[in-house]
Formats: C-alpha cells, sequence, structure tokens
C-alpha cells in the first residue's frame, strides 16, 4: 500500500492588484501562472480546498489554485466600491460601499442586503472568531 501526502499542496504564493492574479512559486519568486479578472481595482483574496476566490470592485471570481483556470465569475450584488470579504462555513459574505452579499461556495447569490437610506462606506463583517476589517478605497 502506498501512502500519499494529504497536506495541501502550498507551492504558490497568490498575489494580486489591479484586478491581475498571480501565482508565484514560493521558492523562486517566478511567475506560475497570472488571470486578469478585467477590475482595475482591488483585489480580496481567499484560499481553501484548491480554490482561489477573488473579490474585486464587481465580480466575485474563483479560480484553480494549481492551474488559474477560471471556474466562475459572477457579478457582485447590491455592492460598489472596495470589497471585504468573510468566508465562514459554506458561505461567503461580501460587503463594500455600504451594501453586503452572501453567496455560497460555487458563487450563488443567497441573499443582498443594500442597507437603502443608510449610507455609503466601507464595510467591516464579523461573527464570532472571524472578523474582517474594512480597507480605505485608498
Amino acid at each position: 500500500m502506498y501512502r500519499r501526502d494529504a497536506s495541501p499542496d502550498r507551492s504558490l504564493l497568490i498575489s494580486a492588484f489591479a484586478g491581475q492574479i498571480f501565482a508565484l512559486d514560493r521558492a523562486t519568486g517566478a511567475i506560475r501562472w497570472e488571470v486578469n479578472i478585467g477590475d482595475y481595482s482591488a483585489v480580496e483574496l481567499f484560499l481553501a480546498e484548491g480554490v482561489v476566490v477573488v473579490a474585486t470592485l464587481k465580480h466575485l471570481a474563483f479560480l484553480d489554485y494549481a492551474t488559474g483556470a477560471l471556474h466562475r465569475t459572477v457579478e457582485l450584488a447590491a455592492h460598489a466600491g472596495r470589497s471585504t470579504m468573510l468566508v465562514d462555513g459554506a458561505h461567503i459574505y461580501v460587503g463594500g460601499s455600504g451594501a453586503v452579499a452572501c453567496y455560497t461556495l460555487r458563487g450563488d447569490c443567497v441573499w443582498s442586503q443594500p442597507f437603502k437610506g443608510k449610507g455609503i462606506g466601507d464595510v467591516a463583517l464579523g461573527l464570532p472568531g472571524n472578523v474582517r476589517q474594512a480597507d480605505a478605497n485608498t
């Protein structure tokens, strides 16, 4: 019987800016793959189970960690501005410009809260033991 290492692949460092996502070889710094999401904006990242989840100004995208292959892109619901993303269990919460939306790990929108009449601004998100602080739009 052969044993296979069950540890996840951690050979790539994911880096992102201006709507571009890069996988860098951790040993050499060489670019192994790159993807342009199309939004020239700040990027929020989450990595789990071989998938890179990307939140930009307008989109939520799902990329394969090893290859950069694009699994899916969805337009963010009731949202504008710099994204803050919190992942908890089976849900991804994305906030920005005074709005919050909840998505499944496959990118399906569960609900959207635009906070009508409450104003706009950077959005912090939190659950017990899992908090994401809002970043300035600079």
